[in-house]
């Protein structure tokens, strides 16, 4: 299958036209600039000859020499070509010497359509005078003042009229030869843009006909472009995907049927995770959890237990994937069977110690935090098996702090019961209006952003006390926090699962 436009043809095309607007934008500025530099040496040359009028014409009007006058006029025109007239009026307005005609003489003068574009002081003179530049059809023209120079009085002003010409035929012969080189310039870059398009594209239209052939199956086509460029660095890459395919099509087959037993264990995972939080008044509850992998080893859960507590729980298996989903639902089995007989998190951690120990890998442990919660007291018992520390708002207070608990891992073959026991601390907290407490899993704290940096306890308790302080819902509080850590993260992969728990006091 052919490309409707050959990326030859597209290299040829950009570059040309590339080529193109460059000339001409040049051309444009290099005129303009011609023009004006032209346009400045005629406006020095109007005021000089303006200046040598002003001098001359003041002294033959203070001595009433009107043939002076009528010389010098005409004598500046014909001496200056460029120079279309020049005249010469007196105070009243009155024409005292015009290059064209001495019929003027003594008439009313005005400049019709004048349009000033540039007023110049002249600082040298001793009074300083205003020099006006000025349009009038086709012409440019110069206005300086003509004064005596002994009394320093003003006897009328002068006018020079030059012509345009100059300025137009030197930006048009500009003009011209820009466009002769300009032209010579694009057919000789274009030809040679089609060249370098052909050489460039040539083994780009060979690899796609390898790629093609491999697209059909033929894993063991060769590809054929060899070369020390960008090209052939392509060629090795595609080289190296035909081998990776080739493995990747033995393990096909087995990478099939593993899916198949993750995404069974996928679901029953996520059918033994609570599907809502319990509900009771005065208090908010609610969870998240993210998984690293298809299939997770944290787990969360709430359940009754004895004296109309209520336990919550966070746990984390050492381990990822199947194996340690299968450990989290074996220790789940355990802690919704003893929890209704047991009347403190202690007690039910060690409980499920005994039952799990040597029934797992000896490589593998469970840490977990529970919270037991006395609704009707407000009173909440906490324990951690080798867990992070819980963290705790205190709206009283406005504070929020890390509960350190001591304690070890759930499962461990080393652990007999006693040592647990005596390991394990447990400690009771009241909870009073707007307080927060926060069950979570490492995955929070150790999640990491694209330079390594971790979000950590810092950063953590600082955005809980953030958004606790604020009266938030559980609801509330929970959403800021992922999305403060998705945030963080963007771009990174998860590496380890994320769970949370929040209960909260409603605030009377």
């Amino acid at each position: 299958m052919k490309a409707k436009v050959p990326l030859s043809l597209k290299f040829f095309g950009l570059f040309t036209l590339l080529l193109v607007v460059v000339i001409v934008v040049s051309t444009l500025v290099i005129t303009r600039t011609v023009s004006i530099k032209i346009r400045e040496q005629v406006e020095w040359r109007g005021i000089s000859l303006a200046k040598f009028l002003a001098s001359q014409a003041a002294e033959a009007l203070l001595q009433e020499d009107d043939l002076t006058l009528v010389s010098i006029t005409t004598g500046l025109k014909r001496s200056n070509p460029g120079v279309l007239k020049a005249v010469v009026v007196d105070n009243r307005g009155i024409l005292v010497s015009h290059s064209d005609s001495i019929l003027l003489k003594d008439k009313p003068y005005e400049v019709k359509n004048i349009k000033v574009y540039k007023e110049i002081k002249d600082k040298l003179a001793k009074k300083p005078i205003v020099i006006k530049l000025f349009e009038s059809g086709a012409a440019i023209g110069v206005e300086l003042p003509m004064i005596d120079r002994i009394r320093g009085k003003r006897l009328g002003r002068v006018y020079i009229f030059l012509s345009r010409d100059a300025i137009d035929e030197a930006a048009e012969s500009t003009r011209k030869f820009l466009a002769m080189i300009g032209l010579l310039a694009i057919i000789g870059g274009a030809a040679i843009s089609w060249v370098f398009s052909r050489m460039i594209t040539r083994n780009i239209q060979v690899l796609i006909e390898d790629l093609e052939e491999i697209g059909k199956g033929n894993l063991d086509h060769e590809v054929r472009v060899r070369s020390n460029d960008e090209i052939g660095l392509i060629a090795d890459a595609i080289r190296n995907m035909t081998r990776q395919l080739k493995h990747a099509q033995e393990k096909l087959i087995e990478s099939e049927r593993l899916k198949h037993e993750v995404e069974v264990a996928r679901r029953i995972q996520s059918i033994l995770l609570p599907r809502s939080m319990p509900r009771m008044p005065g208090y908010e509850f609610t969870a998240a959890y993210h998984p690293a992998l298809v299939v997770g080893g944290d787990y969360y859960d709430y359940f009754r237990m004895l004296g109309g507590q209520w336990g919550f729980l966070v746990a984390d298996v050492s381990g990822k994937g199947v194996g340690g989903s299968l450990v989290m639902v074996m220790f789940r089995t355990i802690i919704h069977s003893e929890a209704p007989i047991s009347s403190s998190p202690k007690e039910l951690l060690l409980k499920a110690h005994e039952s799990i120990v040597g029934e797992i890998p000896d490589d593998m442990y469970i840490t977990c935090g529970i919270a037991a919660l006395h609704p009707t007291k407000g009173e909440v018992s906490l324990t951690s098996a080798g867990h992070n520390p819980p963290l705790y708002y205190s709206a009283a207070h406005d504070k929020a702090v890390f509960l350190e608990l001591e304690g070890a891992p759930v499962g461990l073959s080393m652990l007999d019961r006693d040592v647990l026991e005596e390991v394990l601390e447990e400690r009771n907290v009241n909870m009073d209006a707007g307080d927060v407490i926060m069950l979570y899993s490492d995955g929070i704290t150790e999640a990491v952003n694209l330079d390594g940096e971790q979000f950590g306890e810092k950063r953590l308790k600082d955005l809980f006390h953030s958004v606790a302080s604020k009266g938030l819902s559980a609801e509330e509080i929970k959403d800021a926090i992922l999305d403060s850590i998705s945030a963080f993260t963007r771009g990174a992969s998860q590496s380890d699962d994320i769970t949370l728990l929040i209960i909260r006091r409603e605030r009377a």
